[in-house]
């Protein structure tokens, strides 16, 4: 399985799949050893500005991929950017944390 990697999603790009303050996990990206395929939602630093982004790859071709938000509207992708060269990829997500609300916890306990 690997070690495994955590972020904090910050901003509305990803919804409904993520929401800003989900915790998520990802794995280190190794080309050769870890293709991205269309669908994955992938972990990166933006290639125009000193920020780190997560969108989900829509198109790989070769060396570069097409990343794009769940929610259009609000991400700023490669609608905007065009191809990201692999290079720029930090990892692949895996999975979010799921905390159930407390609430719902303790009235299921009756």
């Amino acid at each position: 399985m690997g070690l495994r990697k955590t972020a904090i999603v910050r901003g509305d790009s990803m919804l409904p799949s993520l929401k800003e303050g989900d915790i998520i996990f990802f794995k280190m990206y190794k080309e050769g050893k870890l293709e991205p395929k269309p669908g994955e939602i992938v972990i990166f630093n933006h290639p125009l500005k000193n920020i780190i982004c997560i969108k989900r790859i829509s198109l790989v071709n070769q060396n570069n991929i097409v990343v794009l938000g769940d929610n259009i509207k609000f991400s700023e992708d490669s609608n905007k950017f065009g191809l990201l060269n692999n290079e720029k990829i930090i990892g692949i997500f895996t999975s979010k944390l799921i905390i159930p609300k407390l609430k719902d916890f303790f009235n299921s306990k009756k």
